[in-house]
Parts: C-alpha cells; sequence; structure tokens
C-alpha cells in the first residue's frame, strides 16, 4: 500500500508541473490595438488627382497588419485596405463600399475569427485546479480577461473600420480600413467616388 501511496503522490506531482506548464505558456488573453498608418494622403506614392479630389490606399502586408490588429489577418482570408481621401475641391462625393471591386467584410466579420476561445482555456485551468487548487481563482480571471480581450477586439475593429455611405464634404477627409478577401500580387483595387450633385462618378484604381 505504500509503495502505491507514493505513486500516486508522484504521479500528481507530475500532473501538476504539466498543467502548471501548460497554464504558464497559454498566458492571460489581452489585446493591444495598433496605430493605422498617417492620414497624409501627400504622403503616399500611389496618391491620385482627379480635379482636387485626392486618393490613396494602403494594402497592409502581414507584417504591418499584425503590428495594426495584432494579428495576421491574411491566415484567415482577411486583407485590409487602408484608404485615404481628401477632397481638395468645391464638391462633395459619396463613398460606398458597393462601389468597391471586391466583396468587403464586415468589421464585426473579422473580429468573430480571431475572437479569443474561453471554453479550451476554462477547461485547462478546471482540470488543473483538480490538482493545483489556486489555478481555480485564475479560472476566473481568466475568463474575464478573455471576454474583456474580446471586446476590445471587437471595438477596436470597428473603430478602424471606413464608414460607409459616408460624404466627403469640400476640404474633408475620410479614412479607414476596408477588409478584403486576400488579394494576389499585381490584383486591382478600384474604388469609384459620386459626385453627389450630378452623379457622376471618378475612378480610382491601384496594384497590390
Amino acid at each position: 500500500m505504500g509503495i502505491n501511496n507514493e505513486r500516486g503522490v508522484f504521479m500528481r506531482k507530475i500532473m501538476s508541473l504539466l498543467l502548471a506548464g501548460m497554464f504558464l505558456l497559454q498566458g492571460c488573453a489581452s489585446y493591444r490595438a495598433g496605430v493605422l498608418p498617417t492620414r497624409d494622403v501627400f504622403l503616399y506614392d500611389n496618391k491620385q488627382e482627379q480635379d482636387g479630389l485626392n486618393v490613396a490606399v494602403d494594402i497592409l502586408d502581414a507584417k504591418e497588419t499584425k503590428r495594426v490588429f495584432q494579428f495576421k489577418l491574411q491566415s484567415k482570408n482577411v486583407q485590409p485596405v487602408y484608404l485615404v481621401i481628401d477632397n481638395r475641391s468645391d464638391k462633395t462625393y459619396e463613398f460606398s463600399k458597393a462601389n468597391i471591386n471586391k466583396q468587403c467584410y464586415s468589421a464585426e466579420e473579422v473580429a468573430d475569427k480571431f475572437q479569443f476561445s474561453t471554453a479550451g482555456r476554462a477547461t485547462t485551468y478546471g482540470v488543473a485546479g483538480l490538482f493545483i487548487w489556486p489555478l481555480l481563482i485564475p479560472a476566473v480571471v481568466d475568463g474575464v480577461g478573455s471576454a474583456n480581450a474580446n471586446q476590445k477586439i471587437q471595438d477596436d475593429y470597428a473603430y478602424k473600420a471606413i464608414q460607409d455611405k459616408s460624404r466627403i464634404a469640400p476640404n474633408g477627409m475620410l479614412t479607414g480600413i476596408v477588409f478584403v478577401p486576400n488579394m494576389k500580387p499585381g490584383e486591382d483595387f478600384t474604388i469609384r467616388l459620386t459626385d453627389v450633385e450630378d452623379n457622376t462618378v471618378k475612378r480610382f484604381s491601384f496594384r497590390n
């Protein structure tokens, strides 16, 4: 009985160490928002101008995407494109996602793809808590932390997304991200802006 008892204690210690290691590697869920590229349209090499209407795009690569959104969105077929529209004309234009030559994802759809899974983390803590009771407290803390991080992701992605059906008045600007499927090298990205007075359209086309 004594030997079996010692083996049981030994096995529990090994299990505790393994689970503690899993806990340390897993860490706490958190989200840190990054800053979008510059709003100065004149700093972009690909800036295009038509009758005082200036437009530029920044098709973010994987490194820049991770800096801005913490995750490489391209890993789940999401390409963020930053738009800068600077209206130096005397006309008002309207921007619509329907006038982009790509399918557009909503910020909510993209955020959902990168939410922290609380189920797996809770299971790890729960099992570990059977052997290391103090981990039952971090289980609760981490559950709250994951929910907070997920909310921050939702809020930040929505804040950075460009507003659909927006009007750009004379001397006004519109900037923000559109989320589209991954783009191949050399693929075109085209947007059309509509003059709200006469419905004429100005077309701007960029290449990845």
